[in-house]
């Protein structure tokens, strides 16, 4: 029906056009209410994420939040931009979604891994399906090959003294390690390179993080890479030659399901290892370092007793995990077996790690840094402590990872006293990048050697 002024015409037609649109963007905002779950409110566009897609807050911070907002709760709801989004805080619920009911959240729901990014287009935190299955298995045989030899990064410590920048130390001792297991016949170069490169946070990287965590089909739509001109062609050359990329070309041979070529193949999965195993060994072996320098007599028994070296790691990894929320998408729909809780396909489900690590409902004085909770045989339900996740994708590389962090913090306090000066920090500042956390400053601490 039409109106003869054409102004009233053009008035009804983008009235319409608003309704509509504000229908489709508003039709999720009462999923929760009728659940009867707690929820944030939300506005449209923004859903109930707008403190992060604004970047007022970080998800981090923003899960955790709503966490602490509700601790007689199993879950809390909200929506992002206008898609159900569901925090678990039950560990026995949080068991369903990783483990014994893996294959109705087996998909991350990130869906980056058509991305044109190599870098992410073969790393197994962001493919699905039987393309993960097939990465997963080609790396867990990849990392069982490798090995770590504990003397092979003493050289790098000689000559410390003073007061250090802590990661500028410990990055160049974890790249002769990484260079030792991966690359022995590629100088460490290359992985300085790399690791340089996930570690570099311009304005621009920051943008693209942003892009690829708020909206990663935009991301993937424009052919965005994380990686501009990396690796160099020198760098290129020694990759493609090394013994490692043969490993990984017969590991995947014939295999059609990846898609890939052998270099990109190759690339991808060496720069999967550095960003998702380097980076956060890097952090947690700077938390750790902090720590101690902070506790002289925790310093002291960690140096003289291997077992309670293995407790200062595991409160580490409690109080800064490397994934502070695990991520997971409904595929079908699913009814949570200890509760009248129905969630739809495609609603994401977050298992926010980093607070119930610091819930003291299951860690006493949880804001106190306290290795004995993990001495003599101390229960810990399996899933309130989640540094590496838990169930079929739980992360590749923990072995590897705990034996890296356990010979370098041992070869560092028997070699030095460490102690906090003046400019340390009273607390670390945390902070998300890339699905992870990292440490968003320098940390500076004095190591004075220790005579032998």
């Amino acid at each position: 029906m039409f109106f003869e002024s054409w102004w009233l015409n053009i008035s009804i037609a983008l009235a319409l056009i608003v309704a509509l649109t504000l229908d489709y963007v508003t039709k999720f905002f009462s999923y929760w209410y009728v659940r009867h779950i707690p929820y944030k409110p939300s506005i449209p566009f923004f859903g109930s994420d707008y403190h992060r897609v604004l970047g007022i807050k970080n998800n981090t911070d923003e899960v955790n939040t709503l966490y602490s907002q509700h601790p007689k709760e199993d879950f809390v709801g909200s929506v992002k931009c206008r898609i159900p989004d569901l925090i678990v805080r039950n560990p026995d619920l949080i068991k369903e979604v990783l483990s014994t009911e893996f294959d109705s959240f087996k998909s991350r729901g990130l869906d980056l891994d058509k991305s044109q990014d190599i870098c992410l287009r073969n790393n197994l935190f962001y493919v699905d399906g039987e393309k993960w299955t097939v990465l997963r298995e080609g790396l867990e045989s990849l990392l069982n090959d490798s090995t770590l030899n504990e003397d092979c990064f003493l050289g790098s410590l000689s000559g410390t003294n003073g007061n250090i920048k802590v990661q500028h130390l410990l990055s160049k001792v974890l790249d002769v390690v990484f260079k030792d297991m991966l690359l022995k016949d590629v100088n460490e170069s290359v992985i300085t390179e790399l690791r340089t490169a996930f570690q570099n946070r311009s304005l621009k990287d920051k943008w693209l993080y942003y892009l690829k965590n708020i909206f990663p089909s935009v991301y993937v739509f424009l052919g965005l890479s994380t990686l501009f001109g990396v690796p160099s062609k020198k760098s290129t050359h020694a990759i493609q030659q090394a013994e490692w990329t043969k490993k990984i070309e017969s590991t995947f041979k014939d295999n059609k399901t990846l898609k890939s070529s052998s270099k990109d193949l190759s690339f991808g999965i060496l720069s999967s290892v550095i960003s998702e195993g380097y980076i956060p060994c890097l952090n947690l072996l700077t938390a750790l370092t902090y720590e101690i320098a902070k506790n002289p007599q925790m310093q002291k028994r960690a140096r003289n007793s291997d077992e309670y070296l293995d407790a200062v790691v595991k409160e580490t990894l409690r109080m800064y995990p490397p994934y502070s929320v695990i991520t997971r998408k409904c595929v079908k729909t699913y009814k949570f077996s200890q509760s009248k809780v129905l969630v739809d396909k495609g609603v994401t489900v977050n298992v926010p790690v980093e607070a119930i690590h610091r819930d003291d409902t299951y860690f006493k004085e949880a804001e106190v840094f306290k290795p004995e909770r993990f001495l003599y045989g101390a229960a810990v339900n399996g899933y309130a402590f989640l540094p590496f996740g838990a169930g079929p994708r739980k992360c590749v590389g923990e072995q590897i990872s705990q034996q890296i962090v356990r010979s370098v913090a041992g070869a560092l306090i028997k070699r030095f006293e460490i102690e906090t000066i003046e400019n340390t920090p009273s607390k670390l500042p945390i902070t998300d990048h890339n699905f992870g956390r990292v440490i968003d400053m320098d940390i500076w601490l004095r190591f004075k050697p220790i005579d032998c």
